[in-house]
């Protein structure tokens, strides 16, 4: 089951909802050789959930490459998802060469992140070389990088302290980013180098609060976020269309600072019991 693939404990990294072209080989459950141009809807460092027409045998190889940087791995497919909402078969695969870092982005296993309490993960970017990292960041670090734009960190590829950006999330919905929540959830703090043209949608993991208006509550992560929106996995059940309150930031009480916002999509997860869902905000972060 992806839930065991891709649930945290097993899947030893931060995921990320990340659509990145690929092309996929491999031999359908006929046997027959298929080659199809598509993408991937879920990434971390040991897999990712994949939109595949071709009828796939569970255990069989395939082999992925990424279209931008032509990266190719082998993988194993692990399980077929019991519902899809891509327009096609969604699967589980496993990556079998995960050194490789073929999705462009490095995932830090669970040991190798510090032992901390109340960690942000968040997508960055190297601003000299453009090597990308889920990094874990502290309350302090996150908030650094929110006003001034930018994080000096080790960059392992440029082998010296770099400043790191966050990274944006390629194949989102475009328009204009300005501010970003800060952790404490005090309100959004002016952004850098913002944008007239696009919405840049980033892969950063804040507590969040969910709250139905007339029913129960429940605490979870923001999966992406942007100016207008974000998304995030819980089990509350939840229609498009459906108004609810959010609630951003680690330290902040729900009911001082819930924001109104609309359900616009939603994908099953492959945790039992939860959903991917898209909420766009009625007020900016």
């Amino acid at each position: 089951m992806l839930s065991h693939s891709l649930g945290r404990n097993a899947r030893g990294s931060e995921r990320v909802l990340l659509r990145i072209p690929i092309r996929v080989e491999g031999k359908d459950t006929f046997g027959k050789a298929f080659e199809e141009m598509t993408h991937t809807l879920v990434v971390n460092r040991s897999g990712g959930l994949i939109a595949v027409s071709h009828l796939l045998q569970l255990g069989a190889l395939i082999k992925i490459t990424n279209i931008k940087t032509q990266v190719s791995c082998p993988f194993e497919v692990v399980m077929r998802a019991e519902r899809s909402l891509s327009g096609n078969p969604e699967w589980g695969v496993k990556c079998l060469e995960p050194e490789l870092e073929i999705w462009g982005v490095h995932f830090p296993t669970i040991t190798e992140q510090p032992l901390q309490v109340g960690l942000i993960h968040v997508l960055l970017e190297c601003r000299v070389c453009f090597s990308r990292e889920m990094a874990a960041l502290s309350v302090p670090q996150y908030n650094e990088l929110v006003a001034q734009s930018s994080l000096p960190r080790p960059c392992a590829k440029c082998r010296a302290t770099r400043d790191w950006k966050l990274g944006v999330i390629e194949g989102a919905p475009e328009k204009v980013l300005v501010d970003l929540p800060a952790a404490s959830g005090s309100g959004p703090l002016p952004w850098g180098e913002a944008e007239t043209s696009r919405e840049r949608h980033l892969a950063v993991k804040l507590p969040l609060e969910v709250r139905l208006p007339a029913g129960p509550g429940e605490s979870s992560t923001t999966e992406n976020i942007s100016e207008s929106g974000l998304s995030f996995a819980c089990s509350l059940e939840m229609r498009i269309g459906d108004r609810v309150f959010v609630s951003v930031g680690l330290d902040t009480p729900p009911e001082q600072h819930d924001i109104p916002a609309r359900i616009v999509w939603r994908r099953p997860c492959q945790e039992k019991g939860r959903a991917f869902y898209g909420a766009k905000l009625e007020r900016h972060l």
